[in-house]
């Protein structure tokens, strides 16, 4: 469970964000150790539906 900063409200997890461009399309981190080998993290979105602020993230338990 997220706390939002602004208003310490509960934060609604697991939003994602849409290119409404490319609909298709999903954000991902990626992050390369000193190997230049590439891990990739889908980008997910916590939002507070009280103050309206959005924070993103991504799960690195899902490794």
């Amino acid at each position: 469970m997220r706390k939002c900063p602004r208003c310490h409200d509960e934060m609604k997890e697991n939003c994602y964000i849409k290119d409404t461009a490319q609909p298709i399309s999903d954000f991902t981190l990626i992050e390369k150790n000193e190997n230049l080998k590439k891990k990739e993290y889908s980008l997910k979105a916590a939002l507070c539906k009280k103050c309206g602020y959005v924070e993103l993230y991504v799960d690195v338990k899902e490794d």
